[in-house]
C-alpha cells in the first residue's frame, strides 16, 4: 500500500504541464455601412402625380448624407421647370428648404437658383412658398450679410402681390433676416439706425393691410425683430394699441404681446390720454389695455391676456387695485353707491315734487357708442379672468393675480377674497392652483372666519389631492381669532372622520396651527382637553386618532407658551410622554422643571451629541492594535465593540445612522473571524458545510445594505467593504471546490468570483487606492485562479485565507441611511380587503422616503402568503420631493390573487434595488433578493373572493 501512494505522488510531481502562448489580441473593426445613394429619376416619371409620390418618398427619408444632397438638389432644379402642376412645384420648394439646413451646402448658390425660379413662377401660392424657402436658406446661413440684403430687396419688390399669402411671406422674411444689434459696429450707427427705422416704418405700413392674414404677419415680424436683438420704436405703440380692436382673433393675440413687450421696452415714457389732455406712463396704460383685452369674445385672446399681466410688476398701485374692482351698468350709466347718489341729489339744487330730492332733474344725453363697460380698462380685469367659462383663462388669471400680490402686500389682502372664491370652483386644476397661490401669499395674509367657511369646505372634497393641498396650505397660514383656530380644529377633525386615511397629514397639520398660534390655542386648551374646574375628567383613549390629534396641537402650544402648563393633567404628561416615543417629529422635546415651566431641550442636547460622537471614536481607536492581537482577543475586542455601539444607537438619534454603519461592519469583520476558526472543521464534520455557507451570506447581506442603504461613504470605505466581500466569495468559492460535486456548480462559482475579483482590481486602480495584503495575493494569483484545475486553485485561495485579519473602517463623512416609512396602509385594521379572485384591487400607499438618492431604484415588495413575490415600479409621478433628499410616496399598490379559503395577511414593503457588485452578478434584475429592506413590512389583510354568477 506505501508503494503504491508512492507511486501516486511520484507520478502527480513528475507530470508536465505545457503552457501555451497567449494568443496576440485582434482588433475588430467595425467598418459603418455605405449610404445608398438616393436617386430620384424623376426624369423617367411619366405624370405630376408619379412625380409627387417621388417626392413624397423623398420626404420621408430625410434627412440624407451631405454628399447627396447636391445631386438631389440639381434633380429637383432641373424637375421644377418642367413640371406643370402647381402641387409638385411648392413640393419641390418645400423640399429644397429642408435640403438647405443640410451643413456644407453652397447656400449662394441655391438662393440664386431660388430666385431665378421666382422671376418665372407664376402661381401665387408657389411664389410665397419659395420666398419661405429663401428665408429658410437665409437662416441656414447667420454670416451671409450680403446675402441677407439681398434676399430682403427682394422680398421688398414681391411686397406688392395681390396675393396675401406672398405679401405675408415677404413680411416674415424681412422679420427674420434683417440685421441684428451684432452688426452696428460694421456700419454707422446713424446708418444702422435709419436702415432700422426705414424697415420698421415698412412693417408697420402692413398693419393696415387689407387683409387680417398680412396684418397679423407685419406685427409677429415686428415681434421677431425684439426676439433677435433690434430695438423697437416707441412709435409701434398706438398701431399696437388700435390694433387691440382689430376683428381678426390673430391680429388682436399677436398685438397684445406687442404691447406687453414695448411696456417693458419704454415703461416710464408718457402717453396721452385719450380725449383728454392728461398724461399717464405707458406700462400703466398698457395694463389698462391689456386687462380691457379679458373681455375679448376669443379665448386664446383673454388666456394670452391674463397671462401677461403677471409680468407687469412696474405698474402703479391703483391701477393694481382697480383689477379687483367691477364697475356695474345700468340703464347706459354706472351704477353708483347710496351716498354717491344722495351727495350728488343734495349738491344738484334742482326743484322737486317733494317725494323725492331731484326726482324730476334733467338727466344728461348719453351717447351708447361713447359707453364703454367699464370706465377703464384695469377695473375688475382679474374679477372677469377668474369668472370666466374656460378653466384655461381662470388659471392663467390666478398665475398673473398670484404673481402680483406677491410683489405688493397691499394687493394681496385685496386679492384674498378673490383668490378663496376659487376655492369652490368645478375643476380640480383650478382649485389646486388656488391653494398653492394662497399658499405662496401666506407671509402676507391672515384668514377671517368668513374666508374660513370656504376654504374648510375643501376638507370634504374627494379628491385626496385637493385636501392635501388644503393641509399643507393651513400648515402655513395664519388665522385671526380663536373662532378661527377652533374652526379649524372641528373641520380636521370631521375630515379624519370622514377620510381616516388622512391621519397623518392631519396631525402634521394640527402641528402646525399650534405651533403657529400658540397664544389663540391657549383659551381652547380647556375645551379641547375637556378640562373641569372641579371634577377630574375621564382619561381619553390613545388609541383615538382624534385625540392624538388634540394633544398634538395642544403640545406643540405650549412650546411657545408657558401659560397652559399648568392645565395640563398627570395622564395628559403620560400620553406625552407617549406620543415623544411614537411620533417624536411632531411633538415637540419638552422637559417639565421643579417650577412648572417647561422648556426645548432641542438646543441643551448639543452636548449629548458631541459626547455620543466622542465615546464612538474612543471605541473604534481602542481597535487600531486588533491586527497584532491573537485571534481570540480580538474576536472578544470586536463583541465588545459592537455590543457598545448597537446601544449607541438609540442614545442620540444624529449619530445613530453613523453607529449602525459602523457596528454593521464591525460584525462583518467578527463574521469573518469565525468563519476563520470554522473553516477548519468543515473537514472534520464538526461544522456543517450549510452553516459556514449562511454565515457568508449574513457576510454579504450585510456588505450588501453597507453599499445600498448608506449615504456619504467615501471611497476609502467602499474598497475596505468591497474586500470584505471579496473575503465571503473567497470562502464560499474554496467551500464549494472542496465540497460539491457538481462539476457545473463550481466552474459558475469560479466565473463568478473572477468577475468580482476583475471588477474590484479594475475599481481601485480608477480610485488610486491600495489594496490590502489579501487582495493583493489575489490580484496576483488572478491567471491561477482562472485555470480549471481546482485542485490548483484552491491550494491558491487557502494560501490567501492565512492573510485574512480584521480590518477596522475609520469613521469620515456625516453618514445617513435610507429609510421609508408607510403611514398608509398602517396594517392596524381587522377589515379585509375584499375583491373578486383573479381580478385586482388597489391598496393606498403613503409613505415617507428618507436620504433617498435615486428615486428610480425604489420598488414596492408585495409578498403573498403563497410565499409568491412581486416588485412593483412606482410610477414617477407619484414620487413627490418635500426637501434635498426627502420625497414622499403617494401611489396604488395593485394586488392580485386566485381564489383563497379565508383571510389571509400579504406584506407590503418598500424596498431599493442593491448596489452590490457582488449580488448584481449573482442575481437578476428583477430578482426579488436583488433589494434591501428600507422598512418593516406592513401587513393587509386580503380576502379574495369567488366570482358572482
Amino acid at each position: 500500500m506505501a508503494a503504491l501512494l508512492k507511486k501516486r505522488a511520484v507520478a502527480e510531481f513528475s507530470s508536465v504541464i505545457q503552457e501555451e502562448q497567449k494568443p496576440v489580441k485582434r482588433l475588430k473593426l467595425v467598418q459603418k455601412p455605405l449610404v445608398p445613394d438616393i436617386s430620384l429619376n424623376l426624369q423617367t416619371v411619366t405624370s405630376s402625380h408619379e412625380a409627387l409620390q417621388v417626392l413624397l418618398r423623398l420626404e420621408n427619408s430625410l434627412p440624407v448624407e451631405s454628399d447627396a444632397t447636391g445631386n438631389i438638389l440639381r434633380e429637383l432644379l432641373d424637375h421644377y421647370s418642367h413640371e406643370k402642376e402647381a402641387v409638385v412645384r411648392w413640393k419641390i420648394a418645400s423640399l429644397i428648404a429642408s435640403l438647405s439646413k443640410v451643413p456644407g451646402g453652397n447656400l449662394d448658390g441655391l438662393a440664386e437658383d431660388v430666385i431665378s425660379l421666382l422671376k418665372s413662377e407664376e402661381s401665387n401660392k408657389v411664389v410665397a412658398k419659395l420666398v419661405t424657402t429663401l428665408a429658410t436658406i437665409g437662416r441656414s446661413g447667420p454670416s451671409c450679410k450680403e446675402l441677407h440684403q439681398r434676399l430682403i430687396g427682394l422680398a421688398k419688390q414681391h411686397l406688392g402681390n395681390c396675393s396675401h399669402q406672398v405679401r405675408s411671406s415677404c413680411l416674415q422674411l424681412i422679420g427674420a433676416l434683417t440685421s441684428s444689434c451684432q452688426q452696428r459696429s460694421e456700419v454707422s450707427s446713424s446708418d444702422f439706425d435709419s436702415s432700422l427705422s426705414s424697415i420698421q416704418s415698412l412693417l408697420s405700413g402692413f398693419t393696415h393691410d387689407q387683409d387680417p392674414r398680412v396684418r397679423s404677419a407685419a406685427f409677429e415680424a415686428l415681434l421677431q425683430l425684439h426676439h433677435r436683438g433690434l430695438q423697437l420704436e416707441q412709435g409701434m405703440y398706438q398701431q399696437a394699441v388700435a390694433a387691440l380692436t382689430d376683428d381678426y382673433e390673430g391680429v388682436r393675440l399677436v398685438a397684445v404681446k406687442l404691447v406687453w413687450v414695448l411696456s417693458h421696452l419704454y415703461p416710464e415714457s408718457l402717453v396721452n390720454l385719450p380725449d383728454s389732455s392728461d398724461q399717464i406712463r405707458l406700462v400703466d396704460d398698457a395694463f389698462a389695455k391689456i386687462c380691457n383685452m379679458v373681455n375679448d369674445i376669443s379665448m386664446k385672446v383673454r388666456a394670452e391676456a391674463c397671462s401677461l399681466l403677471g409680468s407687469l410688476h412696474m405698474v402703479s398701485e391703483r391701477f393694481l387695485e382697480q383689477t379687483l374692482d367691477k364697475k356695474l351698468m345700468s340703464n347706459m350709466r354706472r351704477k353708483r353707491s347710496a351716498h354717491e347718489r344722495a351727495k350728488e341729489h343734495f349738491q344738484s339744487g334742482e326743484w322737486a315734487t317733494g317725494q323725492k330730492w331731484a326726482d324730476d332733474a334733467p338727466k344728461e344725453d348719453v351717447d351708447p357708442e361713447n359707453i364703454s363697460l367699464m370706465n377703464i380698462g384695469a377695473c375688475g380685469a382679474f374679477v372677469h379672468g377668474l369668472e370666466d367659462e374656460f378653466a384655461e383663462v381662470r388659471n392663467t388669471a390666478l398665475d398673473s393675480l398670484c404673481e402680483l400680490a406677491a410683489q405688493s402686500a397691499n394687493f394681496a389682502r385685496l386679492s384674498q377674497d378673490s383668490i378663496i372664491d376659487m376655492f369652490n370652483d368645478e375643476i380640480e386644476s383650478v382649485r389646486l392652483n388656488a391653494i398653492n397661490s394662497l399658499k405662496k401669499l401666506s407671509q402676507h395674509l391672515e384668514l377671517r372666519e368668513d374666508q374660513l367657511d370656504i376654504i374648510l369646505g375643501v376638507l370634504q372634497d374627494f379628491s385626496y389631492t385637493c385636501r392635501e393641498y388644503l393641509r399643507d396650505m393651513l400648515c402655513e397660514m395664519k388665522v385671526a381669532t380663536k373662532d378661527c383656530l377652533n374652526a379649524c380644529m372641528v373641520s380636521l377633525l370631521d375630515n379624519l372622520r370622514r377620510y381616516p386615511q388622512d391621519k397623518t397629514s392631519i396631525w402634521k397639520c394640527m402641528q402646525h396651527l399650534g405651533r403657529n398660534h400658540p397664544h389663540l390655542a391657549l383659551p381652547l386648551v380647556p375645551d379641547l382637553l375637556c378640562l373641569h374646574p372641579y371634577f377630574d375628567s375621564i382619561e381619553p383613549d390613545m388609541d383615538d386618532p382624534a385625540y392624538v390629534g388634540v394633544l398634538v396641537l395642544v403640545f406643540n402650544a405650549a412650546a411657545g407658551n408657558r401659560t397652559a402648563i399648568p392645565m395640563l393633567q398627570e395622564h395628559t404628561w403620560r400620553h406625552y410622554t407617549y406620543l415623544r416615543d411614537s411620533i417624536p417629529h411632531m411633538v415637540p422635546d419638552l422637559k417639565q422643571n421643579e417650577e412648572g415651566d417647561i422648556r426645548t431641550v432641542g438646543e441643551s442636547s448639543a452636548w449629548s451629541s458631541s459626547s455620543t460622537v466622542d465615546f464612538l471614536q474612543q471605541r473604534l481607536r481602542q481597535l487600531d492594535q486588533i491586527n497584532s492581537m491573537d485571534p481570540i482577543t480580538a474576536q472578544q475586542m470586536l463583541q465588545s465593540t459592537v455590543r457598545d455601539i448597537e446601544r449607541l444607537q438609540g442614545l442620540d438619534s444624529r449619530v445613530s445612522a453613523s453607529a449602525e454603519c459602523m457596528c454593521k461592519y464591525l460584525q462583518t469583520q467578527l463574521l469573518l473571524s469565525q468563519l476563520q476558526n470554522q473553516h477548519q472543521h468543515i473537514i472534520s464534520g464538526s461544522v456543517t458545510v450549510n452553516h459556514f455557507n449562511a454565515v457568508v451570506q449574513k457576510i454579504l447581506n450585510l456588505t450588501n445594505q453597507l453599499q445600498t442603504v448608506f449615504a456619504g461613504i467615501g471611497n476609502d470605505e467602499i474598497a475596505l467593504i468591497r474586500q470584505t466581500e471579496l473575503k465571503a466569495l473567497t470562502f464560499h468559492l474554496v467551500s464549494m471546490l472542496g465540497t460539491s460535486q457538481e462539476l457545473a456548480v463550481q466552474l459558475k462559482a469560479q466565473e463568478g468570483f473572477i468577475a468580482y475579483l476583475t471588477k474590484l482590481q479594475k475599481f481601485l486602480q480608477t480610485s488610486d487606492i491600495k489594496a490590502d495584503a489579501f487582495t493583493s495575493y489575489l490580484f496576483s494569483e488572478i491567471d491561477t485562479i482562472k485555470k480549471r484545475q481546482f485542485p490548483v486553485v484552491q491550494k491558491s485561495l487557502q494560501a490567501a485565507l492565512l492573510l485574512i485579519k480584521p480590518v477596522v473602517c475609520p469613521l469620515g463623512n456625516q453618514v445617513r441611511k435610507a429609510t421609508a416609512i408607510i403611514h398608509e396602509p398602517s396594517g392596524l385594521t381587522d377589515n379585509a380587503i375584499k375583491f373578486t379572485a383573479g381580478l385586482t384591487t388597489a391598496v393606498m400607499m403613503d409613505a415617507e422616503l428618507e436620504n433617498i438618492h435615486d428615486v428610480s431604484s425604489l420598488r414596492i415588495q408585495v409578498c403573498y402568503p403563497d410565499m409568491t413575490t412581486e416588485l412593483i415600479v412606482p410610477p414617477a409621478k407619484d414620487v413627490k420631493k418635500l426637501g434635498p433628499l426627502r420625497h414622499r410616496l403617494l401611489t396604488n399598490v395593485i394586488l392580485s390573487h386566485g381564489l383563497w379559503s379565508e383571510s389571509c395577511q400579504v406584506e407590503i414593503c418598500i424596498v431599493m434595488m442593491s448596489s452590490a457588485v457582488s449580488y448584481r452578478l449573482r442575481y437578476t434584475k428583477d430578482n426579488d433578493k436583488n433589494v434591501v429592506e428600507l422598512c418593516k413590512p406592513v401587513k393587509v389583510l386580503v380576502s379574495p373572493k369567488q366570482a358572482k354568477r
